[in-house]
Parts: C-alpha cells; structure tokens; sequence
C-alpha cells in the first residue's frame, strides 16, 4: 500500500506501521511523507495512493474536492489532533512563562512562516487572539520555513521562544522545556485520515484506516504528544473548556522534559506518563551520537 502522509506523523506512523505489519504479515504499507501544500500535486501526477493523511484538514478537503477522496468523515476520521505549546531553549534563559512574555522587549522570538507552514498560521491567529500580534512582531528575529527550522532555533539558542506542535516539541526534550499556553489561548489542529478512491487495495486501506482510528492506533499517537481528546473547541479551533480536558497531556510534556534532563529520575509511567517511551529513547541518545551506559 502507499501512504501520503505528513513529515510531522513520520515517528507515529513509522510506529503504526510495526503494528500493523505484525497483524498482517502479507501487507507492506509505503509512505511518501512530504509537507502539506505538496500532496496534490503529487497525486494528480502519480494516480497512486491508497491512504492520505496530511498534516491540515484543509488540504484532505481539497483533495474531496477534486474528486479523491473514497471515504471521509468530519466526525469521525480524526485520528488525533496537533497542539501549540510555548518552547525556550533549555533553561528558559529569558524566563518565558505565558504568552505575553514574547511581547516583552529585547525577547528574541522565531515564528513560522505563515505562507509556508502551518504552524506559522497558528502563530499569528494566537497572537492575535492574545491582542498582542504587534508587539509580538516587534520581537521576531527567525521565520521559519517549516516546523523542522522552526525546532532548531532554540535547539541553538538563536530564539528565546517560539511556538510550536506538542509532537515536534517533544522530539527535542533534552535542548528545550515546553510551556503550556494558557487555556484560552490554547489551538488544536485536527489530524484526519482518509482512504483514496484511486487505492489498489481499499480492502485493506480501509483496515488500516481502522486500526489508526481505533484506540490502540490513537494511543501510539499520544504516546507521540499527539493529543486525542482536546475537549471543547470553538469554531476557530481553540479550547473551550477551560483547559481541563487537555490539563494532563501539558503536564507530562512539562515532566517528560525535566525527566530527560536528570537522569535522577527513574523512566517510567509515574514519571513521565504516557510519553515514557520518548523519554526512554531520549535518555538512550546523547549528542553527537554518544550514548548512555
């Protein structure tokens, strides 16, 4: 099978493959993972493809559209969604703690692009709804021409702070802490998937859809920081509860980050929750390639 997906769910879906493979052992699943605003140009000139997950709903809508589509549902077809979290270099050097902070003067701030990625987009409609989108310009050193620029710039302390995906975040823990936003100003992005009506094998596309639906396929997406039940949302995709749905996937990525950093600290689901396996990958791996005893 060939799967478009998102550069953003290679790690979650790397891992729904291993899975699925192992209940199927005849199936092989491909994956063309690639940014959003590239896939259907790329399925118009292939004719390929038997699932499709990209990283915004816009474009899975775009796709229905023009006829690609075999089978989508708003409601149900979402396999989990992306949220923004605050991110500082390791340290919090410049004692970051909400969102106004990056309106503070002398804050260097990175943002995405907002005409090449997706995050940029969010950044902008958050700050906005902060009221503070051009104090917050003021401050803007980096734009980022895609989420992985967007990861490295307080990796290396070329930013104070940024905003950025939970499940990009995370993929860092050792060079960045992670702040929460507060819950008013806390976005969501749904991620779908769907089946192509252009699929060689839509008899297993459909499984394979289910199974990522299913609550095994969307645990292996949170144990990525992908959030799954975000609560309420209003129509412009920001929480509406207060918070409270959300409240303990903010504090494991605050306690898988400080969990990476000391190595006092047991790895575990007490620790770290339902991150413990990237915690433990985390812990494995030092810079440069050097690693733990």
């Amino acid at each position: 099978m060939l799967f478009h997906a998102g550069v953003g769910q290679r790690s979650s879906l790397m891992d729904v493959q291993a899975v699925f493979e192992k209940l199927h052992p005849e199936v092989q699943i491909n994956f063309s993972f690639k940014g959003s605003g590239y896939f259907i140009a790329d399925i118009e000139r292939s004719q390929e493809g038997d699932l499709y997950m990209p990283g915004e709903e816009f474009y899975l809508l775009q796709a229905q559209e023009r006829g690609y589509i075999e089978s989508y549902d708003p409601a149900a077809d979402i396999a989990a969604y992306f949220m923004v979290v605050i991110v500082t270099p390791a340290g919090n050097p410049a004692n970051i703690r909400s969102l106004k902070d990056f309106a503070r003067p002398g804050v260097r701030v990175g943002l995405g692009n907002p005409k090449a990625c997706a995050i940029g987009i969010w950044a902008e409609k958050t700050f906005k709804r902060a009221g503070i989108w051009e104090e917050v310009q003021k401050n803007q050193v980096q734009s980022a021409k895609c989420i992985a620029e967007a990861l490295t710039a307080p990796q290396h302390k070329i930013v104070d702070a940024t905003l950025l995906w939970s499940s990009t975040a995370v993929l860092a823990l050792r060079d960045l802490e992670i702040i929460p936003i507060e819950p008013e100003y806390r976005g969501f992005v749904r991620l779908p998937v769907a089946t192509l009506r252009l699929s060689r094998y839509p008899e297993l596309a459909r499984q394979l859809k289910q199974f990522i639906l299913s609550s095994a396929g969307r645990a292996i997406f949170r144990s990525h920081a992908y959030v799954i039940d975000p609560g309420p949302l209003d129509e412009d995709g920001f929480c509406n509860d207060g918070g409270e749905a959300s409240a303990e996937d903010c504090r494991w990525l605050v306690e898988a980050a400080r969990v990476v950093k000391d190595d006092s600290f047991p790895v575990n689901e007490q620790t770290c929750g339902h991150l413990v396996r990237e915690v433990r990958r985390q812990r494995m791996t030092r810079r440069a390639g050097e690693f733990t005893d």
